[in-house]
């Protein structure tokens, strides 16, 4: 079973309880900071409880703000897409718990962990996961597998990585992310599948929210294959 792979602060405890809990890491993009702070509040009322806001939004530091200003008790509220250790300290002083990149920076990484703030990097090839996990990583978002190898990509990279947190993203969605559970990760990352930014772009929240719903019931549908006892 795949587990923290270095010792924990209690903000980063408590975002990996989180996310083994729901299992949905919800990436907000949008073209205007109003825009996805609309989409962040739609996939919360849908039962999301991981909100990550990707620097992709203009000004997003005071999504994050705003977000972690109103949102109910056991909402986290992250951010995506961190490149830069000015984007990482921005995001920490917004109030976010973790920090999600499609890359392995070490200014990044040395970010979170002088802040003991939850860190995800971004890595595919197994060279790349064991990289990202020697930088820091409490989490490895393997991307973009979605489109790139899919769940029987996890499943073979697993035999030789079997103890490293993994999490599914680009080209997650609906139909995938179970499969992707029973492959052996801990949890998926969802973009245009739910929030999608054309949706946000039109004012359609009522529909982000009804694809956050739709999310949440796949995802408790899962049910772990429980070891045979040997």
């Amino acid at each position: 079973m795949a587990t923290p792979v270095r010792d924990a602060s209690p903000i980063v405890s408590e975002v990996f309880a989180a996310v083994r809990k729901h299992r949905l890491v919800s990436v907000i993009r949008a073209s205007e900071p109003a825009a996805a702070l609309e989409a962040a509040r739609a996939v919360i009322r849908g039962g999301i409880a991981l909100v990550e806001i990707t620097y992709s939004v203009p000004d997003a530091p005071s999504v994050m703000r705003q977000l972690v200003a109103e949102s109910p008790a056991g909402v986290v509220i992250g951010a995506g897409t961190v490149l830069t250790a000015r984007e990482a300290s921005l995001a920490l002083d917004a109030g976010a718990r973790f920090l999600i990149a499609p890359n392995v920076s070490q200014a990044v990484a040395g970010a979170a962990r002088e802040a003991g703030i939850f860190y995800c990097p971004g890595a595919y090839t197994t060279n790349e996961i064991l990289h990202a996990v020697e930088a820091g990583a409490h989490l490895v978002k393997v991307y973009p597998v979605g489109v790139a190898g899919g769940p029987d990509y996890i499943k073979v990279i697993r035999d030789p990585l079997p103890r490293i947190p993994m999490l599914a993203a680009g080209g997650t969605n609906l139909d995938n992310i179970v499969p992707f559970y029973a492959a052996g990760c801990v949890a998926c990352g969802i973009g245009g599948a739910l929030a999608d930014p054309a949706l946000a772009a039109a004012g359609r929240f009522a529909e982000i929210e009804a694809r956050a719903r739709a999310f949440v019931a796949k995802a408790a549908s899962y049910t772990p294959a429980v070891p045979a006892s040997g």
